[in-house]
């Protein structure tokens, strides 16, 4: 085993670079090395910094992070439809194609990337130097000619996760949907809504830069939650409750403020993650009492080399315009941490930043 520099998380709100971060001195018959052109720093990763990785103990010293795309460097000898030099698309959720869950359905519920509750000795997370992943064939994906680097890196996570709310949300046509919090992944997931052909589309935060992009990416309502009466405008303006909704930040405390302008009959899709281990409580009579039939769906970032090539495919036709969520760009792996601190900071300009990687 070798050892190269990474960014890892050290303690509550405190990242670093380290000189200890595992990689093979071989990739598997079935892996590659990549060494990342950009990365991209995301909300689960400074819900992680800001609690010190209280609910995934194992990532203390371990190197972070999930949005990369770079140019493989090494291939092992199974690998049969990508070679060094190609640049790729890495999945932020790597599924293990060779499982129990693959077959029924869920390949997304067994991962092989550090995020997925096992500590695996030989890799991190993607702010490395070179990174390591064991399946290229299946959860890599060829950067299409004519999208930047800016736009390939949205795709991992940014919009394999909201895509794939919006498709579990099952929406009809002319349908209404409000997205609760319009951070990056809460944005994408107001242009999925519309691309799925949703009629009123509720982007639901408080800062003008999201407000600004929501309405590019098809909102018809922007709604500022700190106004005192803002579900209750919500509904007066779609003319009763609304038919979806999707959850994509805040406390546990949204989940029963979504569910409450939801109507009966209705589904909540929930892409936040809540690291802090605090118990969310759901008052009953926004459930229905129990017997509302309102459905809740806890969903996951969709991994794999085909969910992210029909992400890039909508790039590529002009669909998605990812690029507009980036707010902040750096360059170099030892500013990681200064972009990391925009989002435990609170930066009310912040939707996105992106680092490139300068060491090559």
């Amino acid at each position: 085993m070798r050892k190269m520099k990474g960014v890892v998380i050290t303690g509550k709100n405190t990242l670093a670079i380290s000189d200890q971060c595992p990689i093979p001195e071989e990739p598997c018959p079935t892996g590659a090395f990549i060494r990342p052109l950009i990365w991209s720093p995301c909300t689960s990763d400074a819900h992680l910094c800001a609690t010190g990785c209280a609910s995934l103990p194992y990532l203390i010293g371990k190197a972070v992070g999930h949005e990369m795309c770079g140019e493989i460097t090494k291939v092992g000898a199974e690998v049969h439809d990508f070679k060094v030099g190609d640049r790729v698309i890495v999945c932020s959720v790597m599924p293990m194609w060779r499982s129990l869950e693959a077959q029924d359905g869920m390949a997304k519920q067994r991962q092989d990337n550090l995020y997925g509750g096992v500590d695996f000795p030989d890799r991190g997370g993607s702010f490395v130097e070179e990174s390591y992943i064991r399946d290229a064939d299946m959860n890599l994906a060829p950067i299409p000619q004519g999208i930047t680097l800016e736009q390939a890196v949205m795709v991992p996570d940014m919009m394999c996760t909201a895509f794939e709310g919006v498709r579990q949300l099952g929406i009809e046509f002319g349908a209404s949907v409000a997205v609760l919090g319009i951070g990056p992944v809460g944005l994408m997931a107001v242009r999925a809504a519309v691309l799925h052909g949703a009629g009123n589309v509720f982007a639901i935060g408080s800062r003008k830069p999201c407000f600004t992009v929501a309405k590019e990416y098809g909102a018809t309502h922007t709604v500022d939650y700190h106004a005192p009466d803002y579900l209750e405008d919500i509904v007066e303006a779609n003319g009763g409750l609304v038919d979806g909704v999707i959850l994509c930040g805040g406390s546990g405390k949204e989940l029963g403020k979504g569910l409450s302008i939801l109507k009966k009959g209705g589904t909540l899709v929930n892409l936040s993650a809540y690291f802090s281990g605090a118990p969310i409580e759901i008052d009953p009579s926004v459930w229905g009492f129990g017997y509302g039939d309102k459905t809740i769906k806890g969903v996951g970032c969709r991994g794999g080399r085909l969910w992210m090539s029909r992400m890039a495919q909508l790039i590529v036709t002009g669909r998605v315009q990812p690029e507009k969520l980036i707010t902040h760009r750096y360059h170099g792996m030892d500013k990681i941490p200064e972009a990391m601190g925009l989002f435990l900071n609170h930066d009310r300009n912040l939707i996105k930043p992106v680092i490139y990687n300068d060491s090559i």
